[in-house]
């Protein structure tokens, strides 16, 4: 087992921000897929703007980099570790692949909102904790 470091979760963030135009803040938390040999981040999920009962989950990665394992470790995160009811996303209209991706998940488009990205509206997207295929039963000991 590794041992997570603030450098590592800013290195995980700066990769996942740069990809996906984000302005980190200082309370995003970032889980990262690392290639075998530890050489390179092929993908990074972020979760950021906690407040209680939901999160907004961000996501970049290389081709194929995710796997079941890393799925269940996404959405164990925010809903088993910080409680979350829902877990939200933001999507750029213009990301097909991204959409797609998503509905994939399980997540829902709840709304669009017109004129707020370059690429013409921000949709936003939702999955509720009681709706995740990703949820595995957690082990005790």
């Amino acid at each position: 087992m590794s041992t997570v470091t603030s450098q590592h979760q800013l290195l995980l963030a700066a990769w996942l921000c740069e990809r996906i135009g984000l302005m980190p803040t200082p309370h995003l938390r970032c889980i990262g897929s690392i290639r075998d040999d530890g050489s390179e981040i092929m993908g990074v999920v972020g979760f950021d703007g906690f407040n209680g009962a939901s999160v907004m989950m961000h996501v970049a990665g290389t081709p194929h980099w995710i796997s079941k394992t890393m799925l269940h470790a996404a959405f164990d995160y925010p809903f088993n570790v910080m409680g979350c009811s829902c877990v939200l996303g933001l999507v750029p209209s213009g990301n097909d692949d991204a959409l797609r991706f998503n509905t994939k998940l399980g997540f829902k488009v709840v709304n669009r909102i017109h004129g707020a990205h370059p690429d013409g509206a921000l949709v936003l997207m939702v999955m509720y904790r009681d709706q995740c295929k990703w949820l595995a039963p957690r082990r005790t000991h």
